[in-house]
């Protein structure tokens, strides 16, 4: 629905194309808004925006955590102590509360949001990746080969690398799902970008008009982007989950159990 967003709607998500308030029919399958905006359009694409900011956030934090993770973990030392006091502190600030004081700081931004979701979304992927690391560094083909002469580089990326990846996708799309919701959220809460079409602005527009719940506006202009944003968190818990379920036996074989 995100990549053929202009395929399967008729209007501009941003071009008045009705009456206000107008019902579902024919004309726009889920009405439109108080300004005459087509809901429809508006559902499909708010998916672009909220897919790219949680993929975005995924991915940067996802590997860039694990890269530093991984990196203190076979450095040790200094280098590894600092990096864990780092992720310490991080992962016991509320994060939430955090995001809508920074959020209000910079200013409402589709880059400031990444940047925001990605400094609270690093630490967990960096402990975990460390942790892997840490046990991996000692097993026997990887002290051979450091005996052998190679350099670190190459069994970081030969064989260290590539045995924390696969835990690292599970948390990309954990990590994902968590900055769909704080995007929704600040969104709602009047912090995201107001010239952007995601699923949390059109909750936000649809609970500050005053009428929304004495009237039926509310079933076609409140519900889709509610049921949307939970369909979508539904089918990255179901990815992840069965991810999970095939790396497991990937993982375990790695390791010789």
């Amino acid at each position: 629905m995100a990549v053929f967003a202009p395929v399967i709607t008729i209007y501009p998500p941003q071009k008045i194309t009705g009456d206000s308030l107008e019902p579902p029919g024919p004309g726009h399958i889920l009405g439109t808004d108080e300004l005459g905006l087509d809901i429809w359009s508006q559902i499909c694409y708010g998916a672009r925006m909220s897919l790219t900011i949680g993929l975005a956030v995924a991915v940067i934090a996802g590997f860039g955590g694990g890269a530093l993770g991984i990196l203190a973990g076979y450095i040790g030392g200094h280098v590894d102590q600092g990096l864990m006091r780092v992720i310490d502190v991080t992962m016991a600030l509320p994060s939430f509360p955090l995001l809508i004081v920074i959020s209000a700081f910079l200013g409402p931004s589709i880059l400031n949001v990444i940047l925001i979701l990605v400094i609270f979304s690093w630490a967990k992927p960096a402990r975990i990746a460390r942790s892997q690391t840490l046990s991996l560094k000692n097993n026997n083909y990887i002290i051979a080969a450091r005996n052998y002469g190679a350099k670190p580089f190459y069994l970081l990326r030969r064989h260290i690398f590539p045995e924390v990846l696969p835990v690292l996708f599970v948390l990309v799309i954990g990590i994902s799902s968590h900055a769909i919701i704080a995007e929704a959220g600040l969104a709602f809460l009047g912090l995201g970008d107001p010239t952007s079409k995601s699923w949390g602005m059109m909750l936000n527009h649809a609970t500050s008009f005053r009428s929304i719940y004495f009237t039926p506006y509310w079933k076609w202009w409140l519900l889709p982007p509610l049921f949307m944003l939970i369909f979508l968190l539904l089918c990255l818990a179901f990815i992840s989950r069965d991810m999970e379920r095939i790396l497991d036996p990937i993982l375990k074989i790695k390791k010789g159990l």
